[in-house]
């Protein structure tokens, strides 16, 4: 009964604290994180912060990073967070093949070429 397999696996938690300057403050859990940014959800918005500028800790159940910051710059977090997201939808939504879109130039002279044969080929049969 103690070591029972029925336990679920750890799934840290992850959450971003934003310190505003005014005194209030926000929790966001993270959805990822790359070598960049981190990107995290909330209620209020999303935010997209540097990773350099976050302080980062350790607690039970994950991640802690706190990030304080100025009123205005979180403004530009939920701003940056947006635009990322509506590039990465339109990038998913976009099915149309890259390669496809310069295309290849018409073989003019093979076709010209046919239609000269053909014609060649009328003549003949109606001198015949």
């Amino acid at each position: 009964m103690l070591f029972s397999n029925n336990r679920e696996p750890y799934e840290p938690e992850d959450v971003l604290i934003l310190f505003k300057d005014d005194g209030t403050a926000d929790i966001a859990p993270i959805v990822t994180i790359n070598d960049e940014r981190v990107y995290a959800e909330s209620p209020q918005g999303n935010y997209a912060v540097p990773v350099g500028e976050v302080r980062s800790y350790v607690g039970r159940k994950g991640r802690i990073f706190l990030y304080p910051t100025t009123v205005e710059n979180v403004t530009d977090c939920q701003r940056i967070a947006a635009l990322e997201r509506s590039t990465v939808l339109r990038s998913i939504t976009h099915f149309e093949d890259q390669q496809a879109l310069p295309g290849k130039p018409l073989p003019i002279f093979k076709i010209m070429l046919g239609i000269a044969a053909a014609i060649l080929l009328i003549i003949i049969f109606k001198a015949v």
